[in-house]
C-alpha cells in the first residue's frame, strides 16, 4: 500500500479542491489544473474572500430593499410599528 498524498486543484470556474488517497498512481480530474499547497491556500482564501463579500453584498441589498418596502409604507400613511411588520425593516434606534 502506497502511503497518503495529498493533491490540490483548480477547476475551469475557479473552484479548488484538495484530495487525499494513497493509490500509487493517482487518476487527476481531466479539467483540473494542479497546485501546490501554497497555490491551494492562497486561491482558497481568495474564494473564501469572494463568498464573504458576495454575501454581505446580498444582506446590504436586502436591507436596502427593506428599507425602501418601509419608507414607502410609512411615506403611504402607514404607522412606524405596522411599516416595520409588513416591510420586515427595523430603523436604527435614535441615540440618547
Amino acid at each position: 500500500m502506497a502511503a497518503e498524498q495529498m493533491f490540490y486543484y483548480e477547476f475551469p470556474g475557479g473552484a479548488v479542491q484538495e484530495r487525499v488517497t494513497s493509490e500509487a498512481s493517482p487518476q487527476h480530474p481531466a479539467d483540473a489544473t494542479l497546485l501546490t499547497e501554497d497555490e491551494y491556500n492562497s486561491k482558497r482564501q481568495a474564494v473564501e474572500a469572494a463568498l464573504e463579500q458576495n454575501q454581505a453584498d446580498i444582506q446590504a441589498q436586502e436591507t436596502a430593499r427593506k428599507k425602501a418596502a418601509y419608507d414607502a409604507l410609512v411615506a403611504g400613511g402607514f404607522d412606524t410599528g405596522v411599516a416595520q411588520t409588513l416591510s420586515g425593516y427595523t430603523p436604527p434606534q435614535p441615540m440618547r
